[in-house]
């Protein structure tokens, strides 16, 4: 596969290089845990791509423009009508990130005990549901490595579930693309069918488009009926079958901050714009300044281009292929990120000391890189299962848009293939403490130290 970054570098920030000596001993500070690293320890952290990316001279450019005023500011009205055109939905209200806006949703259309069901909501998600009073019933799809759409709800169970239960009360949402399911796509066909069911129960359909580009440019290349198609088109298509939608431009929007809850209701949008205003700021800023706004805009429209998706999804693969080669064992098929099998990887260590975990840990004494591995130590099942691991033997790394190169992925991948290489010298983990979750737990390596060589 022929690969090319589509930009040239016009600002560069220097990399950290520890010592491995160092590294050792800033791990063993840190509770054995990547994820209580300072940042300025990391050398590439990969650990998420929201609101890590690296904005574009135009995007510069634009907040240097950017009008802060209070009341409909020509930076709003800007991203107003970048998001109409974009989504097709008449309403629009920004906020500082894709958390607010979700939960300013769940506020308005929830009741007690009502039920949301989903492909698989992401973990804020389903807090924020949960702080709503909401139910959860997660209804994804059989995947398998052979399919191209493995985040497709299962519409089936679905239906049952809503012909069992009754509509009242209850509300869909489609996370397009799913990194609760290993980065997936949606697929068009799976979108239609479940608008057709909402509709006629009467219930609302919302996605959760943080990845809407990514999903779009999928469908693109993997359903030959809108191969012709321009991803800007696809995903306009993809909007039309939902009631609402909420985006964190943090990840398609290739800003460091920023978000949006678009719908047709008015009734919606006017109690959003209330509630808004006390949690977040005036319905025409939503937390964010002018210069968030321009740089919002901008970069939605830069990420919908189909040759920077081409690139984004290319590269990704091409990381993929440079791991695998390495001997890593990488979920199929890619999308979204890199979804990497620890107990593959590791089968030495029993899963019950977290070869996710211990994997994490070695990459960082190796090469000072962070991923995300994506454990529940509170839900840690103790099976020796291999060939379908649960959640916690997962290591899952998230690519930042336009900052790291071909070289670093190179890089990246000699770090994973000496790894790999002496994988039978890594211990596996215990934990020493947890209070509430992964992000604060103390581990130690159950044979003392990471490399026992």
């Amino acid at each position: 596969m022929s690969f090319m970054e589509p930009f040239r570098i016009k600002m560069v920030e220097p990399l950290t290089f520890l010592t491995r000596e160092e590294r050792i001993k800033i791990l063993e500070d840190s509770g054995s845990n990547p994820f209580k690293l300072d940042g300025r320890h990391v050398t590439f952290d990969l650990a998420t791509d929201s609101g890590t990316g690296a904005m574009s001279q135009h995007q510069w450019a634009a907040m240097m423009q950017a009008d802060e005023g209070y009341f409909s500011s020509r930076s709003f009205k800007k991203l107003e009508d970048c998001v109409k055109s974009l989504t097709g939905f008449q309403y629009m209200l920004p906020a500082h990130q894709g958390r607010a806006v979700e939960r300013l949703l769940f506020s308005i259309l929830s009741k007690p005990g009502m039920t949301i069901f989903s492909n698989t909501l992401f973990p804020t998600t389903r807090g924020n549901a949960d702080i709503n009073g909401l139910q959860v019933v997660d209804l994804p799809c059989v995947g398998s490595p052979e399919s191209s759409f493995n985040a497709n709800i299962d519409c089936g169970r679905l239906k049952e579930e809503l012909e069992k239960m009754g509509p009242e009360g209850t509300m869909v949402v489609l996370v397009a693309a799913s990194t609760g399911q290993a980065g997936q796509p949606v697929s068009m066909s799976n979108i239609q069918d479940l608008s057709k069911i909402c509709h006629s129960f009467d219930i609302p359909l919302i996605m959760d488009g943080c990845r809407f580009a990514e999903n779009a440019y999928f469908i693109k290349t993997r359903d030959k009926e809108y191969s012709l198609m321009s991803c800007k088109d696809i995903a306009l298509k993809m909007f039309s079958y939902f009631d609402h939608v909420y985006v964190s431009a943090k990840k398609d929007g290739l800003c460091n901050t920023g978000a949006f809850l678009a719908t047709n209701q008015q009734d919606v949008y006017d109690k959003a714009s209330v509630r808004m205003f006390y949690t977040e700021g005036f319905k025409t800023y939503g937390g964010l300044t002018g210069r968030d706004m321009e740089a919002m805009t901008i970069g939605l429209l830069e990420n919908i281009d189909d040759k920077f998706l081409q690139y984004r999804v290319d590269s990704t693969y091409m990381f993929g292929d440079i791991l695998k080669k390495a001997g890593v064992h990488v979920i199929d098929p890619i999308g979204c990120g890199l979804y990497i099998n620890g107990a593959k990887c590791l089968p030495h260590i029993p899963t019950c000391q977290y070869p996710a975990f211990a994997l994490h840990c070695a990459l960082y004494i190796e090469g000072g890189i962070r991923c995300a591995q994506i454990d529940d130590i509170l839900k840690l099942d103790e099976s020796n299962e291999r060939e379908n691991p649960k959640p916690q033997h997962i290591l899952r790394i998230q690519i930042p848009r336009r900052v790291y190169t071909l070289s670093h992925m190179l890089h990246v991948g000699d770090i994973f293939k000496r790894i790999m290489e002496r994988r039978e010298s890594i211990s596996g983990m215990r934990v020493i403490d947890l209070t509430s979750a992964d992000y604060t737990a103390i581990l130690e390596p159950v044979k003392g130290k990471i490399f026992d060589d």
